[in-house]
């Protein structure tokens, strides 16, 4: 008898809020299905999951993002995995993409060492892009399983995969979605029907969301109203997920002139958004069929965007006209760009902030208020996204642990992370400046500022103008400038631009929250934000109080001049051929970060968050970041550190953290006086802005799961979910609707181990050819089948070993062992009459196919409370075992009918 070990090892996922992994044993084969990660998973379920990584055959990857393949890099550059793993085109693209700029959030707010983009570009060399349908036989260990993948409708490549093995079918169902959406197809569950084994997620089975038609309708009367006001609109997405369908329906607003939106500012702010655009135009063919034919018919692609900009820094956000909307990574508010831009919106009571999903945390509100009030150590943290979930909920447990201050306005808890430079004139004061750090946070410091010490003794005394900001007398000693018009203008232009940006960045409750050291240039990365808005900060560009004078510093006159806004004439130098050109501008130069490109700022934004090309391995981080120091006997670096942009510091972090074989550049000179750490301030946001939750989640609720789990009919289930009351709701849905004993519905927690293995209906045995060539085939779909009359005998005892070559999955021919056909026993010819066999049926015809059969011959039918009639005289119905029964007054009709249905079947 054939039997297959069927265990499945849970490593998170199964009755916790972390993403799913687990491990599917098929015999003595290990398949890994998904490797999420998320912050909150603790270390010890990776180290788990790393003992594993030397024995997994296959790897199966059903969705793009952190939740389903997060983990993967890290098992590829620590553990050693070397299987191939598998996919869909879209989930390979778009997942190195999800890595990339999670690495890249990462790395600008902490130091990060989980995994590397070296370990990216490792992981997902291992990558077999399969399509739909397709039917993929695994080798080694593996042989005898397979594997197709079916489209989930959760993001663009989301796959539900079925494996089978003899004549046991496993559905592995995770994040799908059974509707339709604009840019996908609902989940294809055709060729699920009646699975041995059922592995399905029931997160959201006590969660109700509401329809796409009034979803849509909502976020855009929310837009309408917070732009219509003034205020900008911060939506919080995913990185190459959801987001597609959120930006494909803000586009056809902006496009449409009768929407009104066409006169505020759309963008999109992610450090690969450029990239995820430019592959998601050549998916069309994974998209919905209204996608495809209207590609066909008009090669009109939604996703060639013509109103949404897209920004890869914060300082190109300047260009996006106000007020406007932003979509801004990442959903949970965790990292990123939005976290940084709710940070300098939320104090603001016209901005609205989006919240588009619940980030992988599907805890219900009592589940949160009694985490908060236990502490529970084995529970992940609330991210901040869902704590703004609960607040616009009215939900309680989000309003505990929160101050309020004036006019009830609620002070949210905020851990502020930056990379800054750091120099060696900044090391004595080091200590000092994090003590004054920790203490500032316990107040309502709303804004740090780090700086670089200059050192030369004049710059210093610059910073220390800045230091005392508040204070009156520092504007007795300002000269009006602007006479100053001479031909070296442009280097004072340059230096009142960086005063004026490091006044503008300074607390207005003074010097309490924020941290200074003696140079006035900003060193916070243009690419992750800088805090220039909100109330709890000064949010203008002049000097508060300044009396700015009409006369010089020593003749100086009573009237008050009115206050201007900043600006600064730049003197266009001529000559009889017109104006003077600036050769340097068009100069190809090798120095990263040289003098020529400090001038070119604005050329050099758009390189420097823009992510990481995709199968390049130039960038390699590590996570911690040594300092450098030059010693006197080196040649001086051609970097000038005091005068460079953010955007080339940003540069040197990235560059700085490299492998060395990999700058090739020629005459790159990497500055060796760079060191970066992370800062981290603890403050309180005041909560102003309008909060609302839209779900963009796209997966089933409750109510469908039971629909599709009743239509499935499983002969066994694993019900695994982020909380055990969705867990225990649908276990009973299972034992009343679907009549499942209780050994066959499982729902494991934790680390735990399933066993469904099962005695199968399987012999094998070898057939002489002289009873071979008196079957019968009677063929059903793809198969042939036969009723066989047979006498078993022993194994013949003169089979001798042979050698032969077979064909391996790389092409190659490998040497293997047949060994007399496992000694199987062998089928003769009945010696001894034969008994009748009663007569089987073969096959599950569906009522609605044999409607349409019916009605090609002519009959008329038409179903009637389920039952299908036909003529009026003869019905066909399906009891609740299954079974199909033909009733109806004896006629031509019924034996025709009875035909049809005969048909159907292959009758053995």
């Amino acid at each position: 008898m054939a039997t297959s070990i069927i265990k499945l090892h849970t490593f998170s996922g199964a009755g916790d809020s972390y993403p799913p992994c687990f491990i599917l044993q098929v015999d003595d084969f290990y398949c890994l299905l998904d490797c999420g990660w998320s912050e909150n998973l603790p270390r010890s379920r990776i180290a788990e999951v790393g003992k594993w990584a030397k024995r997994i055959g296959a790897v199966l990857i059903s969705h793009p993002s952190m939740r389903h393949l997060g983990l993967l890099p890290i098992l590829v550059g620590k553990y050693g995995l070397k299987c191939p793993v598998y996919s869909t085109t879209p989930v390979f693209r778009l997942g190195q993409l999800f890595c990339y700029d999670e690495f890249q959030s990462r790395f600008l707010c902490e130091d990060f060492s989980l995994f590397s983009l070296d370990d990216v570009d490792d992981a997902f060399e291992l990558f077999v892009q399969v399509k739909y349908s397709q039917t993929i036989n695994l080798q080694g260990k593996g042989r005898g399983l397979s594997v197709t993948p079916l489209p989930s409708g959760h993001m663009l490549g989301g796959t539900i995969w079925k494996a089978v093995k003899d004549e046991t079918d496993i559905i592995y169902a995770i994040d799908f979605n059974n509707e339709k959406s604009r840019h996908l197809n609902g989940a294809a569950f055709d060729a699920c029907i009646r699975p041995r084994l059922l592995i399905i997620d029931v997160s959201n089975a006590l969660y109700t969301h509401v329809g796409r038609k009034d979803r849509n309708e909502a976020l855009r009367q929310l837009l309408l109203k917070t732009l219509r006001r003034g205020g900008n609109v911060l939506v919080a997405v995913d990185t190459a997920g959801y987001c597609l369908e959120i930006a494909y329906m803000l586009e056809s607003l902006w496009h449409s002139p009768e929407s009104g939106f066409m006169a505020y500012g759309l963008a999109m702010l992610s450090h690969v958004g450029y990239s995820v655009f430019d592959f998601t135009k050549s998916l069309v063919e994974w998209m919905s069929e209204r996608i495809l034919r209207s590609f066909e018919d008009q090669r009109c692609n939604p996703f060639h965007l013509r109103h949404m900009q897209l920004c890869h820094t914060a300082d190109q956000l300047d260009c996006v006209s106000n007020p406007r909307v932003i979509l801004a990574t990442d959903a949970g508010l965790r990292t990123g760009f939005s976290r940084l831009l709710f940070v300098d919106w939320a104090d603001n009571e016209l901005n609205t902030v989006v919240i588009t999903s619940r980030d992988g945390d599907f805890r219900e509100a009592k589940d949160l208020s009694l985490l908060l009030q236990q502490q529970q150590p084995n529970q992940p943290d609330v991210s901040l996204a869902r704590r703004l979930i609960g607040l616009s909920r009215g939900e309680e447990w989000a309003h505990e642990g929160l101050a309020t201050a004036a006019a009830d306005t609620l002070l949210i808890p905020f851990d502020f992370s930056q990379r800054v430079l750091v120099s060696e004139e900044s090391d004595t004061g080091e200590g000092e400046g994090e003590k004054g750090n920790s203490e500032a946070g316990a107040g309502r410091s709303s804004v740090v500022e780090m700086t670089l010490v200059h050192s030369k003794g004049t710059d210093a005394g610059a910073g220390n103008q800045f230091r005392n900001f508040g204070n009156s007398d520092v504007f007795d000693a300002i000269d009006d400038l602007d006479n100053n018009e001479d031909d070296t203008e442009d280097d004072g232009d340059e230096i009142g631009t960086g005063q004026a940006h490091a006044s503008s960045a300074t607390s207005g409750g003074g010097t309490g929250g924020s941290v200074f050291f003696n140079q006035p240039y900003s060193l916070l990365p243009s690419n992750s934000g800088t805090l220039t808005h909100g109330r709890h900060m000064a949010c203008y560009d002049i000097f508060p109080g300044a009396q700015v004078h009409s006369g010089g510093q020593f003749f100086r006159s009573t009237k008050r001049t009115q206050p201007v806004f900043p600006t600064t004439e730049r003197v266009v130098q001529w000559d009889e051929y017109g104006e003077k050109i600036d050769t340097n501008v068009y100069r190809m130069s090798a120095e990263v970060g040289g003098p020529d490109g400090v001038k070119k700022r604005h050329q050099s934004s758009a390189t420097s968050g823009g992510g990481r090309n995709v199968g390049s391995r130039a960038l390699s981080t590590s996570s911690r970041v040594e300092k450098t120091t030059s010693t006197r006997g080196e040649k001086k670096s051609r970097f000038d550190i005091h005068s460079a942009s953010s955007d080339q510091l940003l540069n040197l972090l990235v560059l700085q953290n490299i492998s060395s074989s990999s700058l090739t550049t020629p005459g790159f000179q990497m500055p060796t006086n760079i060191a970066t750490k992370c800062m981290t301030v603890k403050m309180e946001i005041p909560l102003r802005c309008d909060v609302s939750f839209i779900d963009y989640e796209s997966r089933s609720d409750g109510k469908a799961l039971r629909k599709i789990i009743t239509g499935l009919r499983p002969h066994e289930v694993i019900l695994v979910g982020a909380t055990r009351s969705a867990i225990d709701a649908m276990v009973e849905h299972c034992r009343s609707d679907l009549q499942l004993k209780d050994e066959v519905i499982h729902t494991p927690s934790g680390l735990d181990v399933v066993n469904c293995t099962k005695e199968g209906d399987i012999y094998q045995a070898r057939m002489k050819d002289s009873l071979v060539t008196g079957l019968r085939f009677t063929k059903i779909r793809e198969y042939e089948l036969a009723w066989v009359d047979a006498d078993i005998l022993e194994a013949e005892e003169n089979a001798n070993p042979t050698n032969g070559l077979e064909a391996g999955a790389d092409g190659e021919a490998s040497l293997v062992t047949i060994l007399a056909s496992d000694a199987l026993p062998v089928l003769a010819p009945p010696s001894g009459p034969v008994v009748d066999h009663p007569t089987v049926f073969v096959n599950e015809p569906k009522l609605s196919d044999m409607k349409q059969l019916l009605l090609n011959q002519g009959l008329q039918a038409e179903f009637v409370s389920g039952v299908l009639v036909v003529d009026n005289c003869v019905s066909i119905k399906r009891t609740e075992t299954g079974r199909m029964t033909l009733e109806g007054v004896i006629s031509p009709t019924y034996f025709v009918v009875r035909d049809i249905l005969y048909r159907q079947f292959a009758i053995l």
